[in-house]
């Protein structure tokens, strides 16, 4: 059977040293390909366990869950070269390999052995409530004469699970036992878990016909290994198509069976309804493929629809696939701003239907939050499964904020009535919720958890309270329109920010700065960490001016050593946390800001030309980088740091 000629465009990765998986989405579903073209998982929404996963690794051990070592190794596996992933493995020796974008969203790989030349495309694609991965890879004889290619396809296949191992874990969710059944027959491979349960079919096809598999039953409680060995027959200028297609199930039922026009279907449908960037060179514009990339990341691969109302944000696909309120906010202020800058980013022909989209994952993102991310003491935990599981029942303060924020940006920026009406008699409760967090005198509000998901020395947490004050005065706006409030909320605001003053102003070698913490009685600790974003947004927001000698003392204390576990010396060195005790992508994005706003060209020069250094090669950013060589330390897979970056980039280019 003639296959179907596909034309696209393909756009080089990044020369830089940190390279991990390379990723494609479509919402539900999401897969990492390791640079040697070898699927290394494929992740999908469930709706009772969250989010499973199909991967060459077995599942993390429920005796695990505090072991923060054990849990860093464990995620590094995904990454790692000892470990194979599964699909199509061609057996030469490999004289050449490039990686790609298709299009700019989809990986594209050229391998060259010999006189063979293999392109293998990945799309990812939703059809009728069903997720699929197909792998279309391309054989071309450039010789002058019939060559054998031989081939091996398989793996190691485990299905389950997401593991959700946190390093401060505050609510372990124990994993289903693993029972992997694998059955080959015809082109056919099935996986299925009936404990979670959920199934992947996988179909093959050579030249649009079926590719025979040899066939197999198995069933254990550990990962499954398949491999099936052919071989092609290539004349002079011959070439062959093969296609590999994964569907993901969430149910025992798999697919019986899958033709041919039916994954020719789905291949133009996944060009078809893809973002249509404007063209340029990613080497030669970095900043535009940052943007770009980062943004496609959320919407692919983070943004997944749970109902044909409600979407949730996870903050990645692959190591930690949660939800927390305060990382999906600045994933979603990105997406605000390419809708704000949608002419710059775009076509013509396709910029109605991106602002459609972005307000589309928008309402559904606030629906997901105020409707069905549980809050069994009232408030908000600190992160979700994707079905609204409130994993860690731990009050943060900034968490609070951060729905009720997001749903004034979304009406400020769509006007949307309705659906801000329909949220706001949960925000009065909310409101109420929060005050009993007032301390009984001053008009400052204690947390459980520091923004790094670390325990406080002291309840009351600076940054925090700069957010409360943002989120007040945007909500007394908002009650202006809605009047959802008796309370006057423009005074509360100026209770916070006074109160604010009064209690965090200390000094440090006779300068004053804010404090990081402090217990209202003459107790405070200096520090600063890279998840505190609203401090650095101070002067932006409003609560103070960019020359207040106050903030930026407290930032300048940020970036020196004298920030101690916060800040980290080397050639890669920069502010971080405790919480992950090196340099953070999150705090070279803080500085970046920073530089722009005190105006130090220099500064603000010397954090853009680390920040092109440590970026991986996909154009997304780790959540920490060792200090002296640049290299990952924690986190390949983290959509916060690139989404706040690339908002700043784009402030930086409105300045």
């Amino acid at each position: 059977m003639q296959t179907m000629n596909l034309s696209y465009s393909l756009f080089p990765l990044l020369s830089v040293m940190n390279q991990k998986p390379v990723d494609v989405g479509c919402g539900r579903l999401s897969a990492s390909i390791g640079s040697d073209g070898l699927i290394r998982s494929i992740n999908y929404y469930h709706p009772s366990q969250g989010f499973v996963t199909l991967a060459p690794i077995g599942q993390f051990p429920n005796d695990k869950w505090y072991d923060s070592a054990f849990v860093r190794q464990y995620r590094r596996r995904l990454i790692s070269d000892q470990v194979d992933g599964f699909g199509f493995r061609w057996k030469g020796n490999l004289q050449k390999q490039k990686v790609y974008q298709a299009e700019k969203k989809f990986p594209f790989f050229y391998d060259r052995f010999g006189e063979i030349d293999v392109s293998s495309l990945f799309l990812a694609v939703e059809e009728k409530e069903k997720a699929f991965l197909i792998q279309r890879i391309e054989v071309k004889n450039g010789g002058d004469q019939t060559v054998r290619v031989p081939f091996e396809v398989g793996g190691t296949f485990s299905l389950n699970r997401c593991s959700y191992g946190q390093l401060t874990e505050a609510g372990p969710i124990p994993i289903p036992p693993l029972s992997n059944v694998m059955k080959v027959q015809q082109n056919h491979l099935l996986i299925m878990n009936a404990h979670l349960p959920a199934t992947v079919d996988v179909y093959l096809f050579e030249e649009g016909e079926p590719l025979i598999l040899s066939p197999m039953e198995k069933r254990a409680d550990e990962p499954i290994t398949y491999r099936h060995e052919a071989e092609l027959h290539l004349k002079k200028g011959e070439s062959r198509t093969i296609h590999i297609v994964y569907i993901a199930h969430t149910q025992v039922e798999g697919q019986p069976e899958l033709h041919y026009s039916y994954v020719e279907e789905l291949e133009a449908k996944a060009f078809q309804h893809g973002p249509r960037w404007k063209k340029h060179n990613g080497q030669e514009n970095i900043t535009k493929f940052l943007i770009e990339r980062n943004v496609n990341y959320i919407v692919s691969c983070c943004s997944i629809p749970v109902s044909d109302e409600h979407v949730c944000v996870i903050t990645d696909h692959q190591l930690l696939p949660l939800s927390w309120n305060r990382d999906a906010y600045y994933m979603m202020q990105l997406l605000l701003e390419s809708e704000k800058n949608v002419n710059e980013l775009f076509e013509v022909s396709y910029e109605w239907e991106w602002r459609n989209k972005i307000r589309q994952i928008l309402r559904g993102h606030l629906l997901w939050m105020f409707e069905k991310a549980e809050r069994p003491d009232r408030y908000w935990g600190r992160a979700y499964l994707t079905n609204g599981l409130c994993k860690d029942k731990v009050f943060q303060l900034d968490q609070q904020c951060y729905p009720l924020l997001e749903l004034c940006d979304y009406h400020e920026r769509f006007c949307d009535k309705e659906t801000v009406q329909r949220l706001l008699p949960q925000v009065k409760d909310i409101l109420n919720m929060m005050m009993e967090y007032k301390d009984d005198q001053k008009w400052i509000f204690r947390t459980g958890e520091t923004p790094a998901d670390d325990k406080v020395d002291y309840p009351y947490h600076f940054s925090s309270q700069v957010l409360v004050w943002h989120t007040l005065q945007q909500l007394a706006t908002l009650n202006e329109t809605f009047a959802f409030y008796e309370a006057d909320l423009f005074e509360w605001a100026d209770r916070v920010k006074q109160d604010c003053l009064d209690a965090f102003v200390t000094s440090h070698k006779d300068r004053e700065l804010f404090a990081y913490l402090t217990d209202l009685k003459g107790n405070y600790q200096l520090y600063h960490d890279a998840n505190d974003l609203p401090t650095v947004y101070a002067p932006i927001w409003g609560f103070c001016d960019r020359k207040d000698e106050r903030w930026i003392h407290t930032m300048e204390f940020a970036f020196s050593p004298e920030n101690k576990g916060g800040f980290y010396t080397g050639e890669f060195g920069g502010l971080g946390s405790v919480h992950t005790p090196h340099a953070w992508p999150l705090g070279d994005g803080q500085e970046l800001l920073f530089s722009g706003l005190v105006e130090d060209s220099t500064r603000q020069d010397q954090v853009l030309c680390k920040l092109k250094q440590v970026v991986q090669w996909d154009g997304l950013f780790s959540e920490a980088i060792h200090e002296e060589r640049g290299t990952v330390e924690s986190r390949h897979w983290f959509s916060w740091p690139g989404a706040f970056i690339s908002c700043v980039l784009l402030y930086l280019k409105e300045e």
